[in-house]
């Protein structure tokens, strides 16, 4: 389960059979920059195709600002529990008591092409009654594979590993790592698309890389279990 940092609550409605109440929430916005010039895009997507299969990785939405659209990724946050960054030494119980969920961020991290997730991670490990993990950050993902996309997207479609190191190589059980490859692999080519189109220019990313993208994430679904297979030696759990 997943919550998020309130800012402040402002008040009540006075309309509605529920009472609602107005409240600010915590984020961290991210732009399109020189470094990452279709950051707002690829994050958006990732977050779209991780809530189509379930994935724990934190809720998010676009917004506007003056320079166009953002994207804001919902700060983690749960009352009375500490949440910093997951460090090295803590990966190994991090596996152990989620591993589940740890499998599903290999499996989605490989389907996406994101080599960047050390330190883009939250997870509850001091209270086992609260149980909390999720990630973060997909800017270098998708289109950011690399410099630019037309060689991403030529990545992401020929089936290339991409993840060369990913926080829970070598901790994670094979068991569960091949129940999301196999979701990944009966995602709809339909959803992908829905996931990849925007149905209008967005930003730099034009319609027809969307389209690019889209096609290449088809191909490369159905190439990750040879990925898989193919580097199981460090992806998997040791014996």
């Amino acid at each position: 389960m997943q919550t998020y940092k309130i800012r402040r609550i402002s008040g009540t409605r006075k309309n509605g059979v529920t009472v609602p109440s107005l409240c600010t929430l915590d984020a961290a916005l991210k732009f399109d920059s020189t470094e990452s010039p279709h950051c707002v895009y690829n994050e958006y997507v990732a977050h779209r195709l991780a809530q189509t299969l379930h994935a724990p990785v934190a809720e998010g939405v676009l917004t506007t600002t003056g320079d166009g659209q953002a994207y804001a990724s919902l700060l983690l946050h749960s009352p009375g529990i500490n949440l910093p960054d997951v460090l090295d030494p803590q990966l190994d119980r991090i596996a152990q008591m989620y591993p589940d969920m740890a499998a599903a961020l290999v499996a989605f991290d490989l389907f996406i092409g994101n080599g960047d997730r050390a330190r883009n991670l939250k997870a509850a490990l001091v209270t086992p009654h609260v149980r909390l993990f999720a990630a973060f950050d997909h800017s270098h993902a998708l289109l950011g594979v690399e410099s630019n996309p037309t060689n991403s997207i030529r990545k992401l479609a020929e089936g290339e590993l991409i993840v060369r190191r990913h926080p829970f190589y070598g901790r994670v059980q094979a068991v569960f790592l091949e129940g999301w490859i196999s979701r990944i692999v009966a995602l709809s080519d339909g959803y992908i698309r829905e996931c990849c189109g925007m149905g209008k220019p967005f930003r730099a990313v034009s319609e027809e890389l969307q389209q690019s993208l889209a096609d290449a994430m088809i191909k490369r679904k159905a190439a990750l279990p040879a990925i898989v297979q193919g580097y199981a030696s460090f992806i998997r759990s040791r014996p």
